[in-house]
């Protein structure tokens, strides 16, 4: 409990699901808290629950996917806080659609959010968790570990914050920095979230939950605490992440043939 005494955490797309989920853990525990997302009245009534927590909290509206602002929010951290010792890249947008049938705009969208949003928020980070021999995290998914069809772009993004976290391992573990990625399962959505489907548009999303935020945020702050380089969240996810790395021909075949005769475990996947 008094690992996170006074540490100072920075969760994009903090004001709901798994970023707010996190955010109120770790509050619980004694960090003291910035929340970052794109809407500002969600984002200020996650600030005041947090607040009826007697966690220190500041919440700051912005989008990760702009530099400008990804600077804003450390500095606000900085300024406030004086020091910042954790960085949860947790923020991303969901997508589906086959990729002939995807508007160039949802892939820019997709990417800009999802990579690059984590790509300015750790830039901007970075010497200020070098200062404190930090963290950073990136919430990743199942699609992050081998391709799903339906889902081209948006496992591109989180397949590519493995290679970046794996980079930035090699550069910055001598000097005390700690790199970890979460490989989320299908998680418990509020209400009113909504996916982008192929033309652009928001659709409700329609996969059954593998597990719920309160349980991802648990695992993601035992993570934190220990240091961790992975976490794959899922039973279902781990057998398929050890097939794949034995034999990523028998798990393409394996989808595929799931794809094709409309199997549960393809819906669990996708």
């Amino acid at each position: 409990m008094n690992y996170f005494k006074g540490k100072v955490v920075l969760i994009t797309g903090g004001s709901r699901g798994v970023g707010f989920a996190t955010a109120k853990e770790l509050a619980r525990r004694g960090a003291k808290v910035v929340i970052m997302a794109r809407g500002e009245k969600r984002l200020l009534d996650s600030e005041l629950k947090l607040q009826d927590l007697d966690a220190e909290v500041v919440a700051v509206v912005g989008d990760v996917g702009e530099w400008e602002d990804a600077q804003k929010v450390v500095a606000a951290a900085v300024n406030r806080f004086g020091r910042l010792d954790i960085l949860v890249n947790n923020a991303g947008v969901s997508m589906r659609g086959h990729f002939a049938d995807l508007a160039p705009e949802v892939c820019a969208a997709v990417a800009r959010t999802n990579l690059m949003g984590c790509i300015f928020m750790t830039r901007a980070a970075i010497p200020h968790l070098l200062a404190t021999k930090g963290q950073v995290v990136f919430i990743s998914s199942i699609a992050g570990l081998f391709g799903l069809p339906g889902a081209s772009i948006y496992c591109a993004t989180k397949k590519a914050l493995t290679g970046l976290a794996e980079s930035l391992r090699l550069e910055l573990i001598p000097m005390g920095l700690h790199v970890g990625v979460v490989y989320l399962g299908y998680t418990e959505h509020d209400p009113e979230k909504r996916i982008i489907a192929a033309d652009g548009s928001l659709t409700v999303p329609d996969r059954p939950a593998h597990h719920t935020q309160v349980h991802v945020a648990s695992k993601i702050v035992r993570m934190l605490e220990k240091r961790q380089k992975q976490l794959i969240m899922t039973r279902v996810g781990t057998i398929g992440w050890i097939c794949y790395r034995l034999s990523p021909a028998l798990v393409e075949c394996a989808v595929l043939l799931a794809q094709k005769r409309h199997l549960g475990i393809f819906k669990r996947f996708s």
